[in-house]
């Protein structure tokens, strides 16, 4: 598809969990635990999305140890500290971390993002998150999760202040000229003065302008509140979508509040979630995914459903009975898309709670692609080609050899026809983004 003389491009992300988002996974020979916590691990993962020429390798976080922490891998290391070391060892693709607005402060953010993008050479971005699981405020200090629209509100100005931050120093602002003895024009660089709701921020930041100008800024709220934040700051949105007329209402309306913001409809790329479990054959692909789901932990998959539905336990329900319609129930701090499309999904689909154990614990959520490269490469380019999406947010259910088998199998195919590149065109993140 072609718009003018620039024909639309795919993008891909590949979503970088530990050893992959299959719960209990690192019981699979697939896997080695043993390296989890090693910068070799990382490299690799990261190496072999730079090989498929993805866009970005994206690290999630989360900020509470989960009481599966028995049964499964629930550690999340810093990933600003990760794709900071990951900078050295990878060259061209991007990188991208999550940092939460509720459980920080916007001049470390800023500093830590700008200081990504230099060291990276411009590949940083920031993953912005309100922060839903309740249990993290007992880590900093607070009694309770703020409710939803105070964290939005919170979250907003916060972003408000990285983006002066990361502005306060006005490009060409470092001279360093030998023989005037001049480093920086102080006329060039300022204070940001903020005084808001939340925030009081006098600056100027201490790491100069990023060669981004700013970090590139994703968002993954799907909530109405999540998508006008997304609207008015985010270059690249993550969601959770099943169905694809349901995904394009999602594109349509992150467009819609782009342009009512003063924003180019096309500068926000829309990127699902997608697992994809590959086989050379459709049977071998289920073998595998049976193999995968036999794996699951029950305790570690009811701890992630209770954390996404606000500490409502569904461990006080029958496993074998039917999912219960909770979604009256969530607190108010509870995130909204995730908990209404995995709930009304199950109920739309009569599913037990064992089932959407299952279904859930191979792809935390996400939709779970099981088939053949061919069969995987035709749905992903029926939803680009009908304007579901822009690209894909690659969630192996297991590292580093589910994404070897999507960078191996897939992506050739997507090449092929033309819809994704066969060679990095750019050196920045934001670069990548630009097609």
């Amino acid at each position: 598809m072609e718009s003018g003389n620039q024909q639309r491009a795919m993008h891909l992300a590949v979503f970088a969990q530990g050893l992959g988002v299959a719960h209990s996974v690192w019981k699979s020979p697939r896997t080695a635990p043993e390296r989890l916590h090693t910068l070799e691990h990382w490299a690799e993962t990261a190496r072999i999305a730079e090989e498929g020429r993805l866009d970005a390798v994206f690290i999630a976080d989360a900020l509470v140890l989960p009481d599966s922490i028995g049964a499964d891998v629930g550690e999340r290391p810093d990933p600003v500290a990760v794709l900071s070391a990951l900078s050295a060892v990878t060259s061209r693709i991007g990188l991208i971390g999550t940092s939460s607005t509720t459980y920080n402060d916007p001049f470390t953010v800023a500093r830590q993002f700008a200081t990504l993008d230099h060291l990276s050479g411009g590949r940083a971005g920031w993953n912005i998150v309100t922060t839903a699981i309740a249990g993290a405020s007992g880590n900093y200090g607070s009694a309770e999760l703020p409710e939803h629209e105070a964290r939005y509100e919170r979250g907003e100005e916060f972003v408000e202040v990285v983006l002066k931050l990361w502005d306060s120093w006005e490009p060409g602002a470092i001279i360093a000229d030998r023989a005037t003895g001049v480093y920086a024009d102080p006329d060039r660089v300022h204070e940001i003065a903020h005084r808001g709701k939340h925030f009081q921020v006098r600056g100027p930041l201490t790491v100069p302008r990023p060669p981004q100008d700013r970090p590139l800024l994703a968002q993954a709220g799907s909530s109405p509140t999540g998508l006008n934040l997304a609207a008015r700051f985010a270059d690249m949105v993550f969601t959770t979508q099943y169905d694809p007329e349901a995904s394009r209402t999602v594109v349509r309306t992150v467009r819609e509040l782009a342009a009512a913001k003063g924003r180019s409809p096309s500068d926000v790329k829309i990127l699902p979630g997608l697992t994809p479990i590959l086989g050379r054959t459709e049977a071998e692909a289920k073998d595998l995914a049976h193999e995968l789901g036999s794996l699951i932990s029950p305790e570690a998959t009811l701890t992630f459903l209770g954390q996404a539905f606000g500490g409502i336990d569904l461990r006080d329900h029958d496993l074998d009975g039917p999912v219960p319609d909770i979604r009256e129930q969530l607190p108010a701090h509870a995130g909204v898309s995730r908990p209404a499309l995995l709930i009304g999904t199950a109920l739309a689909e009569k599913l037990t709670i064992r089932q959407m154990i299952q279904r859930v614990g191979l792809s935390i959520g996400h939709r779970c692609l099981v088939g053949t490269p061919d069969q995987v490469a035709d749905d992903m380019a029926l939803w680009f080609e009908t304007h579901a999406a822009d690209g894909f947010n690659v969630i192996p259910a297991d590292l580093p050899g589910g994404l070897r088998d999507f960078v191996d199998e897939v992506v050739p195919r997507l090449q092929d026809r033309g819809l994704f590149r066969k060679e990095y065109t750019g050196t920045t993140l934001r670069e990548h983004l630009s097609g």
